[in-house]
């Protein structure tokens, strides 16, 4: 089965997936979700707030995890073949240029950040300054702070962001989305669409989110495989994580004014779009025709159907 000899959008399994459900499930869950802990707050006389750093990655993973296993029944009805959206490894892939990308792409973030919100630091002061001040609230140390039980606040937080973040995210929004937008309105409008989503859902880092969309995509249509996006993404989180504890650390902003601190590394952000742009742009630019090519679950369902005719002549 490959793209081209779909007939009708109904001979598309992805064609039997409403993205506005998964959406719907999601909102009604977190709003269930968080009905029972204040119930259960209620009766037990112990609070439970949902905005509560540690309280928010439980119930962050737990929604998740529901999520994921209502998309994959609703894939399984649908008649789609999971292992053709997951895909394999390539055999022999190259692991460290991966790294090398997932690093690059970390630096071009963190240095587009700066030169993005330099300029507008003086024209709309406020405004970047609460941005600033919401992600440095949001810094693992600040946020841990804050709770009752930092060390499994430290746990739950590295499985949120090393595991069922990357599964969450690859399976929704790399895989289940794009399939379906594309069945709906061809590769390109899908891409575009997802973007528009994504931007509406993370407005304060449209321009580096939208660059790693890119990267992901071509990741995942060059290689055919959800496994090798999902080492990208756990690396690249690494690497965040760690510039997060440094720059909490080294660069503490508590005391000192946040927007002078924040002026005052603009040498930096250019330095690091420096190095890393021609690496994360030559990328995206080298690999564009990818995201024309056949979308992965088809390639693959495509390439298992001429393996089995192969073994059965």
């Amino acid at each position: 089965m490959t793209l081209t000899n779909i007939r009708f959008p109904e001979d598309n399994p992805f064609s039997r997936i409403k993205v506005r459900h998964i959406f719907g499930w999601y909102l009604l869950l977190a709003i269930g979700i968080c009905f029972q802990l204040e119930m259960i707050s209620s009766t037990s006389g112990r609070q439970f707030d949902c905005t509560e750093p540690l309280v928010s990655e439980i119930v962050g993973i737990y929604l998740s995890i529901l999520i994921l296993a209502l998309v994959w029944r609703q894939c399984r009805l649908a008649g789609i073949e999971i292992k053709y959206l997951v895909g394999k490894v390539p055999d022999r892939y190259q692991w460290l240029p991966l790294v090398g990308l997932a690093s690059a792409s970390v630096v071009f973030s963190i240095g587009v950040f700066r030169i993005f919100y330099y300029p507008l630091s003086f024209i709309v002061p406020s405004f970047v300054e609460q941005i600033l001040t919401e992600k440095r609230d949001r810094s693992i140390l600040i946020e841990a702070s804050h709770t009752f039980n930092p060390g499994l606040y430290y746990l739950m937080f590295s499985i949120d962001s090393f595991v069922i973040f990357h599964l969450f995210f690859n399976f929704i929004f790399l895989a289940i989305i794009p399939h379906r937008w594309a069945a709906k309105w061809g590769n390109i409008p899908a891409i575009v669409a997802l973007c528009l989503l994504l931007m509406i859902l993370d407005y304060e880092n449209f321009i580096p989110l939208l660059v790693y969309l890119l990267i992901y995509l071509i990741l995942y249509l060059k290689t055919r495989s959800l496994l090798v996006i999902i080492v990208f993404g756990v690396v690249t989180s690494l690497i965040f994580t760690i510039w997060d504890l440094s720059h909490t650390i080294f660069f503490n902003t508590q005391t000192a004014n946040i927007l002078d601190t924040f002026r005052s590394q603009i040498q930096l952000g250019v330095l690091f779009f420096a190095l890393s742009a021609p690496w994360v742009i030559g990328f995206i630019y080298k690999n564009w025709s990818v995201l024309k090519g056949p979308l992965p679950y088809f390639a693959n369902a495509a390439e298992a159907e001429k393996i089995k005719a192969d073994s059965e002549t």
